[in-house]
């Protein structure tokens, strides 16, 4: 703990000893940063948006020593990473994905079937910027933008005749990665470009491993006032997921151990993207996108003795998916949009067990098929009349679900009590209305609201707990929000309120999917309440920046009434430093807390609370005046010994000591690397 009182010491120190700031260097940058989340197309100042946006840039990320765009979000107030998927204000561990958008470029990236995303295959060196928005999308992107998005915006190269980068890095736990991407400017108007990445890694628990393979093509055609761009994108994952904790005395006498390896899955993709924007006239511009993607996941449980629940899975998705607009201006700052999406996907699964016993056997257990689609139409206006900026945004979107499921029992009978044809078609309206009033070009105040309605995925619909929740009822999320941002001399500072007000919402039982069914309704309402803050500090060598996160948390009825949401800290902060002694030395760090809460699964709040902890990762880059740079790093500097991730059974005597179940974190590792680009 003194060491990282004194790192923080430093840090402050060093800035009393800062240059003083100049009137040639824009500190306004942050505040007039353009987003396009929002709108999707539309550039807008970070300044005129009623959300607390926050906006990480490409050159933010290479000073800052970001190495993937997981490293990235992990600063950013209200999003906490646990267990590989990130949770926005507040979403309990396990599901937050389902309600949390990631889109590049405007496009989608979460599964159809699952709503999950893979952020290893965004290549970061490509990033221009990326966008975080709490509670906002949900107009454009449904009910699974029910927390936000996270907009990835790519780098336009139109400006050069060739570019690209290769680069290679080797780090703790055999890590290797190497990366090449190459792109060019055909004619004036036509460009090109590939992307490739591989990589691999043991994990840091024991029998862990993720390899990764990534390529991507694409090309542009700039029309007048508009563009053409077509993408093809393969990427293969093979590695662990979905491994067991272990108990509290097996963490005690090796925190790497592991009992079962989890399942070795291998998940391969391949998406094709069409995407065509023109400006028709003066007044009319119109946006669409298009995707197909073709998914194979399969994995198979190994185990020590052979005997999982299930031995094998093969599942296959086809999916499509469409959305176009049109936008029309019709004040100085004032348009109405119209859009709509179609999206449909075909599952087909396959599952195999082995029997009880001391004769084990392998035997074909179950096969499904899954229809699913939904459309969606939605209309945002925005308004601006003197200082005042107002939006308001409603969206319908119907959802159809046709599962045809039988499963057979070991000696090939069919079982008539899991078999059988489940169709569901709900219909959602989604609301949003914000104002935002700029007191000058520095400041501004705004207030949100949105409702949001969002039905089960693929994958919640056909692994429902029926016992426990009888409907598949979609959860609704009414949010409120009053924020300001404002720029004071050479200070920024953001920060909002806010208060979300949970109904029957979709949680997950960690203990239930060797069982099937681990999705249900929360029979209870939930309450949270916020606060978040952050604030960058500009000299002429070094920033400063901090983030703080408070939020209240808990279940305002039902059989946990009273009780903290689990697996939700009350607190987070971060604070870091990038300091540049010289022009082509970069040195940074970012320190990142998380304070206690109770274990997911915990709603009975039985259970001791999860420590807090706090992790410090440093990083130093030299760039070459040539185009070559090297750069390294260390991760969990003070060897902070802690769990991303606790669970326990949501059974009402399931919170023993016994079992509850602990998923341990890296401990201090390294890395080293080296890029070119050109």
């Amino acid at each position: 703990m003194y060491k990282k009182i004194g790192i923080l010491a430093l840090i402050i120190s060093s800035s009393l000893f800062a240059e003083e700031t100049t009137k040639e260097k824009d500190y306004g940058v942050r505040l007039n940063e353009s987003t396009i989340t929002t709108e999707r197309y539309e550039e807008t100042p970070v300044i005129e948006t009623a959300k607390n946006i926050t906006v990480i840039t490409g050159e933010e990320i290479e000073k800052r020593g970001y190495r993937n765009v997981e490293d990235a979000l992990k600063v950013v107030p209200g999003l906490f990473l646990t267990d590989g998927s990130f949770s926005m204000r507040g979403q309990t561990p396990k599901i937050a994905d389902k309600s949390l958008v990631i889109l590049v470029d405007g496009v989608p990236q979460n599964g159809m079937d699952n709503r999950q995303y893979d952020l290893d295959f965004i290549p970061i060196e490509q990033v221009e910027k990326i966008e975080v928005v709490p509670a906002g999308g949900a107009i454009m992107y449904g009910g699974n933008a029910t927390s936000g998005v996270i907009n990835i915006i790519t780098k336009d190269n139109k400006n050069k005749k060739y570019w690209g980068n290769a680069g290679l890095e080797v780090g703790s736990y055999d890590y290797r990665k190497y990366k090449l991407n190459y792109g060019m400017n055909i004619t004036d108007r036509l460009d090109a470009e590939v992307n490739y990445s591989t990589s691999d890694k043991d994990g840091y628990r024991e029998g862990e491993k993720k390899d990764l393979d990534f390529i991507q093509v694409g090309t542009n055609y700039r029309l007048d006032n508009g563009k053409l761009g077509f993408k093809y994108i393969h990427n293969k994952k093979v590695g662990n997921d979905r491994i067991k904790g272990i108990t509290k005395q097996e963490y005690i006498e090796n925190r790497r151990y592991n009992k079962e390896a989890g399942r070795l899955g291998t998940d391969e993709q391949d998406k094709y993207i069409l995407n065509f924007d023109k400006k028709l006239t003066d007044n009319l511009e119109f946006s669409s996108v298009v995707e197909y993607r073709e998914r194979e996941y399969k994995y198979n449980y190994s185990g020590k003795n052979d005997n999982p629940k299930y031995k094998k899975r093969n599942k296959d998705t086809d999916s499509f998916y469409t959305n176009a607009q049109l936008k029309y201006n019709y004040l100085d700052n004032s348009y109405l949009i119209l859009g709509g999406d179609y999206s449909k996907a075909k599952v087909k699964e396959d599952t195999w067990a082995t029997t009880r016993g001391k004769d084990k056997k392998i035997y074909y257990q179950s096969h499904s098929n899954i229809d699913f689609k939904a459309i969606g139409g939605y209309i945002l206006n925005k308004y601006s009349y003197n200082n005042f900026i107002f939006t308001q945004g409603i969206r319908v979107e119907k959802n159809e679900f046709d599962e045809n499921k039988t499963t057979f029992t070991s000696k090939g009978k069919i079982e008539p009590k899991e078999t059988g044809r489940t169709k569901d078609s709900p219909t959602n309206t989604n609301y949003e209305l914000t104002a935002n009033y700029l007191f000058d070009e520095d400041t501004s105040v705004f207030f949100s609201y949105n409702r949001v309605k969002r039905s089960p995925s693929l994958t919640e619909f056909s692994s429902w707990w029926d016992e426990k929740s009888p409907k598949k009822d979609p959860q609704t999320v009414d949010t409120l929000e009053l924020g300001t941002k404002t720029l004071i001399e050479n200070i920024y500072l953001a920060g909002s309120i806010f208060y979300i007000a949970g109904d029957k919402e979709i949680m997950y039982d960690s203990e239930k999917p060797m069982e099937g069914n681990s999705f249900y309704n929360l029979n209870g309402k939930t309450e949270r309440i916020g606060l978040e803050l952050a604030s960058e500090q500009y000299f002429d060598k070094l920033t400063l920046r901090e983030n703080f996160t408070y939020m209240h948390n808990e279940i305002t009825d039902g059989p946990y009434k009273g009780n903290e949401i689990p697996g939700v800290s009350k607190i987070m902060y971060s604070f870091g430093a990038t300091y540049e002694p010289f022009s082509n030395l970069i040195f940074n760090i970012d320190t990142i807390y998380h304070g206690k809460s109770y274990v997911s699964g915990d709603f009975y709040n039985r259970a001791s609370k999860a420590d807090d902890y706090m992790v410090t990762n440093l990083s130093a880059r030299y760039n070459f005046n040539n185009g070559l740079s090297v750069y390294g790093g260390i991760n969990n500097l003070f060897n902070e010994q802690y769990c991303d991730y606790i669970s326990v059974s949501t059974s009402e005597n399931a919170s023993k000591p016994s079992n509850i179940k602990y998923s341990s974190a890296p401990e201090r590792n390294y890395y080293i690397g080296m890029e070119y680009k050109f």
